[in-house]
């Protein structure tokens, strides 16, 4: 009985049970990447993208792929790893409305959310700001977010408010009542308030359509002005929009045979992350944007895609579409990247208050996230972004590669140092802006790209060694393996590891495998020296896979003397009383582990004595 006991309390320390079904991470195996023709990115990108992986292009015509497939030709991609996807496309964000997936044993399928475009919204305190006028002034646009009626953008050309209704007046005396409904501009909230709804009459067929008009908002005359146009992100409002994006995973799905599964939510790729395990991470605006409450929103998400956890945080840009990969990245289930920006930045408090946020999380395992900081310095930007900084997070994992892009400034190579620190053994390559397409604060290379996952990968779930969880004696590892592919469930692999100051080769120990679960110990290690280790798996149809996905771990071995349980500096008959009370107590203290088998009884007393007589 207490055998079992200490089997069980092993497990819940070290390992975490995959769930059944989850939402696959960004740093899974992937199959390639989803861009579009025409492109948004530079073309040594789309070289390096199709190099070792395929590239998914979407593209609406059979024109469309002859110039693709010209251009490709020319600039050296590899036609070979090229799959063009026909489908309807209005953007090249294909990380926003491209597709999610759901994976689970014997079960994958392409998760095909709703897709609005980019309505903004204010953050962090600025909102407040913003809306302090007369409390009859504030009101709601079609997506809840409150403005204040009488202070509407664009006011020198001539606004008086944002809708004319009852409490509106001439207010600038020029002997005329503006408002933005039917102006001629497309007000779905991409550049301000969202009036696409029955109680704005739809912004007066701004957006293209019949005008249906039960308010009386809309009338025969009505007043075109000189709006300032914006580059970036404009919609035509009378040819087309976003719902031709918003397709594009049905017909992905359908070209590659794959299940679908509609997720009846607006959840904009930019704005999610997930740890892979049933975390999930946005900001307040994917709320906002579907009008739901946040406890509304996460009972969605569990009910539908299996998110225990799903964190929202406060908008922290002063206004902006808000997406969180321009905030963060996580590039494994526990480590995390965070932007950082200069202390005279009007947004550095709310920036560190959303940093600050993952202080008191916890990851998949348990225990605090480890996170790293990039400073990201100002840059020109768009004309339509407020305090634009370099996105230095809107980057890529593609299997063992991190694509990242570089702005031309000193601080390019201080952002790839970080992402080499926090994913040390992956290729991290930095790419610069076209002209023709340049990369914004808010707009970068993750924007325009999306990854497609491998639905048979191999998967290990791993709880990696941290050195301030070390307590001396024998350090073990133990992983939890899943072959999604399902020709079997046997599986055989090694634990390989180098002290870092050596150039190597890796050493290898045989993992120990029976059910899905695999476990090994080191040999004897030098005490206070760093060590770089990963698993590796492979199963009996040839698949291969490892932890991490690419690279190693590290962790520093402790300084004391190996028996010392006490860590009085001696190993004595002390240290034996302590492993005995351990073990009466059914407590398990990794460090009191001496042959490493998860284990702990008379078999490590014995070991412990015999370091004690020599």
């Amino acid at each position: 009985m207490s055998r079992l006991f200490y089997i069980v309390l092993l497990l819940s320390t070290v390992l975490a049970e995959i769930p059944d079904r989850r939402v696959v991470a960004e740093w899974e195996p992937a199959l390639g990447t989803m861009i579009r023709w025409p492109l948004g990115i530079p073309s040594d990108l789309v070289v390096e993208l199709a190099s070792d992986d395929i590239l998914y292009v979407l593209v609406e015509t059979n024109n469309q792929e002859n110039q693709a497939t010209n251009n490709f030709n020319n600039w050296g991609v590899n036609l070979s790893n090229v799959v063009y996807i026909h489908t309807d496309t209005y953007s090249h964000w294909t990380r926003d409305h491209g597709p999610e997936f759901m994976i689970g044993e014997n079960h994958w399928e392409v998760i095909n959310q709703r897709f609005n475009g980019y309505p903004e919204n204010y953050g962090c305190d600025f909102g407040e700001e913003e809306i302090d006028c007369d409390e009859n002034m504030i009101i709601s646009d079609c997506l809840g977010t409150e403005f204040c009626n009488n202070q509407p953008q664009y006011a020198e050309e001539g606004y008086d408010c944002y809708i004319n209704n009852d409490l509106c007046e001439d207010f600038n005396e020029d002997g005329v009542i503006k408002d933005w409904l039917g102006d001629g501009y497309c007000d779905d909230g991409n550049w301000g308030p969202n009036f696409m709804c029955d109680e704005y009459s739809f912004d007066c067929g701004d957006c293209g359509g019949d005008i249906i008009d039960e308010n009386g908002y809309c009338d025969d005359d009505l007043i075109i002005l000189e709006r300032k146009e914006i580059e970036g992100r404009p919609i035509d409002s009378q040819f087309r929009g976003w719902d031709e994006d918003d397709d594009t995973n049905i017909d992905f799905a359908n070209q590659l045979s794959w299940d679908l599964f509609n997720l009846p939510l607006y959840w904009t790729g930019g704005n999610f992350m997930t740890d892979g395990y049933g975390m999930g991470f946005s900001t307040q605006l994917m709320v906002n944007e579907n009008n739901l409450s946040n406890e509304a929103f996460k009972e969605i998400m569990y009910q539908e895609l299996h998110f225990n956890d799903y964190h929202i945080f406060d908008n922290p840009n002063e206004l902006s579409i808000q997406h969180i990969d321009c905030m963060a990245k996580l590039v494994n289930p526990e480590t995390i990247i965070i932007k950082q920006v200069s202390q005279l930045s009007p947004e550095y408090d709310c920036i560190e208050d959303f940093a600050e946020s993952f202080d008191s999380l916890n990851t998949f395992y348990g225990r605090p996230f480890n996170i790293h900081r990039i400073y990201c310095p100002a840059i020109p930007g768009g004309p339509w972004e407020l305090n634009p900084v370099a996105a230095y997070t809107n980057s890529l994992i593609l299997n063992n590669k991190v694509l990242v892009p570089k702005y031309g400034i000193p601080q390019d190579d201080m952002a790839i140092q970080v992402f080499q620190e926090a994913m040390p053994g992956y290729e991290v390559i930095g790419f610069d802006y076209s002209n023709a397409d340049p990369w914004y604060g808010e707009d970068a290379l993750h924007c325009r790209t999306k990854g497609i996952f491998d639905p048979e990968m191999l998967h290990i779930s791993h709880k990696s060694i941290r050195s301030d969880e070390l307590y001396g004696g024998a350090i073990s590892v133990i992983a939890e393996v899943v072959d999604y592919g399902l020709e079997g469930q046997s599986f055989q692999g090694t634990l390989n590891w180098k002290y870092s100051a050596e150039d190597g080769p890796f050493s290898e120990v045989n993992l120990s495998c029976n059910d899905g679960l695999c476990s090994a110990t080191f040999p004897q290690l030098v005490p206070g020296t760093e060590i770089e280790y990963y698993i590796s798996i492979d199963s009996y149809d040839g698949d291969s896979i490892s932890h991490p996905n690419f690279g190693w771990h590290t962790f520093t071995t402790t300084e004391n003397i190996l028996g010392d349980l006490n860590g009085d500096g001696d190993v004595n008959i002390l240290d034996v009383i302590t492993e005995v009370n351990a073990i009466l107590n059914q407590e398990y203290v990794p460090g009191y582990d001496m042959n490493g088998d998860f284990i702990l009884n008379v078999q490590d007393i014995i070991l412990l004595i015999n370091l004690i007589v020599g």
